[in-house]
């Protein structure tokens, strides 16, 4: 039984490490460790039981009688001294949240629901799936409130990560779509194109119908055409951002938007998006990996920068800053091994330049990528700061917005 727990001693505290310092680079590495990392550093509880438990078992049986199994045991209390310090650092998070937001942020859910991470379901809120947007052969879930409306309710429109070429719109960003719907709100969680079946501009076209789709259904919802919100996560947080700033230019081609013509989003939010595919793949600062340059290049845009440098531009959000965008919020991990944080800190950057006081950045510390998607403690938090800056931009019918909130 000795060499049993020594094994699972240094398992567990290979992956507190990963939780604490992860790899980023080779990028290939990056991704394949991503996964334990993301899910022990959320669920630093259930992670340790899921070591304890058969460590105590393995003791009982005797692995403690030799050297190896007391090394293993030595490890595995290390590793649980690291998932204490990931629950400590979830209030650390909160703390921060709360300075940068200016206001106090505390997520609350009932206790039971940390102890089942993955159940979204609320009384409160009517769930829709798989409605199909006329004219087109994609589908979005709508998400209302049970309670009736009493004055015009404000949208949400949703777009899922899964870096251009998979996701599903029923797993992500449900923490925030039933935080909102709770408060009020008309939440869609949209579908799009994916590659490689798929080839830019085909992603950002969808989002944009699906924008318009929306809008065209909101008196349906009781809803306010006007008061639409936009947000994503990873991928979805690219295309949300660069469907909001090119939000009523429409006619998207390989070159960009190209003709005015319906209103702009109210509000922004991107959860750990990319902002700047040209400065990432040139210049290679803020990225530890070509991972995402070879991605883009074999499966979603199909050619080089060097050959599509205009069409790479057009893609990225950045080129796409003015003084009178819509507000922006950007959540990022401080942690995050997939998507840089300092590509978020170099595009709120420069939003302050182009657009002063239009960019908030909230720096979740130790939080991994996809840290929202299911119930943890930062994961509450970060979606709590969400929604009270929503609601100060894109404040209730007969309110006005809170401009720089």
């Amino acid at each position: 039984m000795g060499p049993a727990l020594f094994a699972l001693g240094l398992l567990a505290l290979v992956l507190a490490i990963q939780v604490h310092a992860p790899i980023r680079r080779p990028g290939e590495l990056a991704a394949l460790l991503f996964a334990p990392a993301w899910l022990a550093g959320e669920l630093p509880l259930h992670a340790a039981l899921l070591f304890l438990i058969p460590g105590c078992v393995l003791a009982a049986l005797g692995a403690l009688d030799s050297p190896l199994g007391l090394t293993g045991l030595v490890a595995l209390l290390g590793s649980l001294g690291g998932h204490v310090a990931s629950w400590r650092a979830a209030t650390v998070a909160r703390a921060e949240l709360a300075r940068a937001l200016g206001r106090p942020v505390h997520g609350r859910l009932p206790l039971w629901r940390f102890a089942l991470p993955f159940v979204f379901g609320d009384p409160h809120v009517e769930a829709r799936p798989g409605i199909l947007r006329e004219g087109e052969h994609l589908r979005a879930d709508l998400y209302l409130p049970r309670a009736p409306a009493t004055a015009p309710r404000r949208l949400l429109v949703y777009v899922h990560g899964g870096g251009w070429v998979l996701g599903f719109r029923r797993f992500q960003g449900r923490l925030l779509m039933r935080r909102l719907v709770c408060d009020g709100w008309v939440c869609v969680s949209i579908q799009y194109r994916l590659s490689p079946r798929a080839t830019w501009p085909a992603h950002i076209v969808d989002v944009q119908r699906a924008l318009a789709w929306v809008r065209s259904r909101a008196p349906t919802w009781s809803a306010d055409p006007s008061r639409v919100a936009i947000s994503g996560n990873s991928a979805g947080g690219h295309l949300a951002t660069l469907a909001g700033l090119t939000d009523g230019l429409t006619d998207w081609t390989e070159s960009g938007p190209t003709r005015p013509d319906a209103p702009r989003v109210s509000a922004i939010v991107s959860w750990y998006g990319i902002y700047d595919l040209v400065g990432a793949f040139e210049r290679g600062g803020d990225w530890p990996h070509r991972a995402l340059a070879r991605l883009w290049r074999l499966l979603v845009m199909k050619r080089s920068l060097a050959v599509a440098r205009d069409a790479y531009r057009a893609a990225s959000p950045v080129s796409h800053l003015a003084a009178d965008a819509p507000p922006l919020l950007l959540i990022h991990g401080t942690h995050d091994s997939l998507v840089p944080i300092a590509t978020a800190r170099a595009f709120a950057r420069h939003c302050e330049a182009i657009a002063p006081g239009r960019a908030t950045l909230l720096e979740v510390r130790g939080a991994q990528h996809a840290f929202d998607v299911f119930t943890s403690r930062r994961g509450l938090d970060a979606v709590e700061a969400a929604a009270l800056w929503l609601d100060a931009q894109v404040p209730r019918a007969g309110t006005a917005p809170v401009v720089g909130a």
